[in-house]
């Protein structure tokens, strides 16, 4: 049987609220004073909207009655739960954002769960923006971790709506690619001879692969014969305390990362010359050396990772004369020297693997000198 839930308006910061009547599961008399989000003046009738929804709700139990439950107890409990439902990096990414930033934040403010209003996320989204200097771009991903955090509150009866879907997020600033020209790239690599990151750093220059792409590139992808390279497995690092070891294989970022490329000569060469130095290497070190089927290793088989990939080149850009690029700015190089060759966004995209060339198009529009020669061509004509 449905239990009998009554309410009214009331004002308060002169804001219309929807005053909740009910009595919880052990009959005690209970009061939940909601936002409606509705300034007093000429919305009564919208806020009244909003009573009605609310009290059906209650009257359905649609919402289950946990009022005590605050944002930050709430999202501390949501973390245990989704471990087991998502990447483990994904997750990695969860904690490091709840309970860096967002957890503290909310602790600090104590807002129960179900008084969560669209205003306060936007107000913990300014204020990391202003005082702690957090990027759009980074706010934008704690954006996504509060949206997904707050759905599934939904799914789980605590609340009615999201608020997040109604805060207002910081502006993303601009993007603006750094890149190496095809000369700073073949003066990377000499200064990378004898590094055992040299092959993927190589390898990410030609194709614009991610980090994960190269590092997870194995033996059983690599056709010699057909020249071809098959991208359809990642190698992900985390912590013990989250996967039990520290590399793990995953699929590719996206349906359209999942790709085949043609070998280039280049590649060819640089690839055949490790299949040869894994060989010799095998024969050294004998039962010292670590088998497996990955491309990119150590002298002793063992798989690079990525976060010593990236710190290793990052040690050798410093002390060097070259732009002060990361590591993921040589997929950046990558799409621009083509993009200046005159190969069109299309062609790029499908080269990177974006799922849309208008993601390649935000990315480097810049840099699309071929829709620009082609006009100029087509204007000389005339």
């Amino acid at each position: 049987m449905a239990i009998t839930v009554t309410g009214s308006l009331q004002v308060k910061y002169n804001t219309w609220y929807a005053v909740i009547n009910y009595k919880d599961e052990n009959g005690k008399r209970k009061q939940k004073w909601i936002p409606t989000g509705y300034p007093v003046k000429g919305n009564k009738k919208r806020a009244n909207e909003v009573l009605q929804a609310k009290i059906k709700e209650y009257n359905n139990k649609n919402v289950s009655f946990f009022t005590n439950i605050t944002v930050a107890e709430y999202f501390k409990s949501w973390l245990v739960r989704i471990k087991e439902e998502v990447r483990p990096n994904t997750y990695r990414s969860y904690l490091g954002n709840m309970t860096n930033h967002i957890i503290p934040y909310f602790e600090s403010k104590g807002i129960e769960l179900q008084s969560l209003k669209p205003d306060d996320i936007t107000t913990y989204y300014e204020y990391k923006h202003k005082n702690t200097e957090l990027s759009g771009r980074t706010l934008k991903h704690h954006h996504q971790n509060i949206s997904k955090a707050l759905n599934d509150a939904i799914a789980k009866g605590y609340i009615s709506f999201n608020p997040a879907s109604y805060a207002k997020t910081i502006k993303e600033e601009r993007f603006n690619a750094e890149f190496l020209n095809d000369n700073q790239i073949q003066e990377l690599l000499s200064l990378l001879e004898g590094n055992p990151i040299k092959l993927a750093v190589e390898l990410c220059s030609i194709y614009g692969f991610r980090r994960s792409e190269v590092l997870g590139l194995k033996w059983h992808n690599v056709d010699f014969e057909n020249e071809s390279i098959r991208i359809c497995e990642t190698l992900q690092q985390s912590t013990k305390a989250i996967t039990g070891t520290t590399n793990f294989t995953a699929d590719t970022k996206t349906e359209s990362s999942n790709r085949t490329m043609p070998m280039t000569k280049r590649a060819r060469e640089i690839l055949q010359e490790q299949k040869e130095r894994q060989k010799t290497n095998r024969k050294l070190l004998g039962n010292a050396y670590i088998e497996n089927d990955y491309v990119c290793t150590f002298d002793n088989g063992k798989e690079i990772t990525p976060n010593y990939l990236s710190k290793n080149f990052h040690k050798v850009i410093v002390n060097s004369d070259l732009p002060q690029v990361r590591l993921h700015d040589l997929r950046h190089s990558s799409a621009t020297n083509l993009l200046s060759q005159g190969f069109s966004v299309v062609q790029v995209a499908d080269w990177l693997g974006h799922s849309e060339s208008t993601t390649t198009l935000r990315f480097y529009a810049h840099a699309d000198k071929s829709s620009k020669m082609a006009i100029a061509e087509a204007l000389n004509s005339v």
